[in-house]
């Protein structure tokens, strides 16, 4: 991000930050460590309902889970109509 913003600058364009600047985001990079973050993934399919997923269905989005928990340490939490 930095180096595309040196660029898009040396060549006289705008800058693409709408909130902050590079000094900022260069203070966030140096001290990112001392952040933790978590992320999770949300699949919303309105519909969807518990009553007509079908076993296949059940078993990719368990296999979807296993694979977000064991490569990712990632949550799956899936939100349907009913």
């Amino acid at each position: 991000m930095l180096k595309r913003e040196k660029l898009r600058l040396e060549k006289g364009q705008g800058s693409r930050f709408e909130q902050g600047n590079a000094s900022f985001l260069k203070k966030l990079k140096a001290s990112w460590q001392d952040y933790r973050y978590e992320f999770d993934v949300r699949i919303v399919q309105p519909g969807l309902s518990r009553a007509a997923v079908t076993d296949e269905g059940l078993h990719l989005l368990a296999s979807v889970e296993t694979y977000l928990l064991e490569t990712r340490a990632m949550r799956l939490t899936v939100i349907a109509s009913r």
